[in-house]
């Protein structure tokens, strides 16, 4: 706080006791709470500020309840000695010590050091978080997460991702490109794509969705898809066997397009599928095919939709409508 003004240094201290006496309060809503921590998370001033005004918080109901230094305080009407007068002094040194290592403590653990997981193999994979949550990561799938005693945040960099949510007074926010997934303690899935859509599917619980002012929550069974623009768009109720069959090593489709198969496709298998023309990436393929069994895959392709691969010189194999 050494780099403002007397009279800002006085503003950031009130602001900060405000805070601490509205979190305090028992009507104090999810909302307000997010908005203190994203002010918290403004400025390392501002948790120097919130670390003295809680720490003079929690003083002042110790004193308060402390009957014999009320008694003592009602006797005494002499006027302090100069040997007195320098117990404030000391006691301002100690609170702004402690102030320093509280600031410390919130922008280590407020703000923990991040940790990738990642998934390289070509199967689904199953972690515990820190925080006791279950994700189960997707094949290809990788994240980074920040987990302390104030704050959990997840950002799915690529891939998909099932999170069983431990419960907690601390929401988990879970960052897809421009969305932000906030829950409380639910089970969701969340799949980044490459062409920038997000994916939300919620199987209990309930999730709030957000990118940018749109916002939706959305309750157990229902989806929605989050395109580039931020638009939000509702799908159809979640597919227990697609929703559950990734799980288990089998890819469930239901009119996706062919795009989306391919790229869920290549997640299981060391020779990439690639699409390069727009009206081949748009076909609506269905079918449920085992993780990894490109080959089946492109069976079915060439019988239903006259599309056969050829492979490149790089090794991938290209998809095409045979002439």
């Amino acid at each position: 706080m050494s780099r403002h003004t007397p009279a800002q240094a006085d503003a950031l201290f009130q602001r900060a006791s405000e805070w601490v006496a509205r979190l305090e309060a028992p009507d104090c809503s999810a909302d307000e709470r997010e908005a203190f921590e994203d002010w918290l998370a403004a400025h390392p001033t501002h948790v120097q500020a919130w670390a003295q005004a809680e720490r003079l918080y929690q003083h002042s109901a110790a004193l308060a309840g402390d009957s014999g230094l009320r008694s003592r305080a009602a006797r005494t009407t002499r006027a302090p000695s100069p040997t007195y007068r320098r117990w404030p002094q000391l006691a301002v040194a100690a609170g702004i010590c402690l102030a320093v290592g509280l600031g410390w403590m919130l922008v280590n653990d407020g703000f923990p050091t991040p940790q990738v997981q990642a998934n390289h193999s070509l199967h689904a994979q199953r972690q515990v978080l820190p925080d006791g949550t279950v994700a189960v990561l997707d094949a290809g799938t990788s994240l980074t997460m920040r987990i302390g005693w104030r704050t959990r945040r997840i950002t799915l960099d690529s891939g998909r991702v099932q999170l069983q949510v431990a419960p907690s007074s601390r929401p988990l926010r879970v960052q897809a490109g421009s969305s932000t997934i906030r829950d409380i303690g639910t089970t969701f899935q969340v799949e980044r794509l490459s062409a920038g859509h997000v994916d939300v599917a919620l199987l209990e619980g309930a999730v709030e969705v957000s990118s940018g002012r749109a916002q939706q929550m959305l309750l157990p069974g229902q989806q929605l898809q989050v395109l580039p623009s931020g638009s939000m768009l509702r799908g159809p109720p979640v597919s227990s066997a697609a929703s559950t069959g990734w799980l288990q090593g089998a890819l469930v489709f239901d009119a996706t397009p062919l795009s989306v198969v391919v790229e869920r496709m290549n997640r299981y298998t060391r020779t990439p599928l690639v699409v390069t023309d727009p009206s081949v990436a748009a076909l609506a393929v269905s079918g449920t095919f085992r993780a990894g069994d490109a080959e089946d895959l492109l069976s079915v392709l060439e019988l239903g939709w006259s599309i056969s691969a050829q492979r490149r010189a790089d090794g991938a194999l290209e998809l095409h409508r045979t002439r």
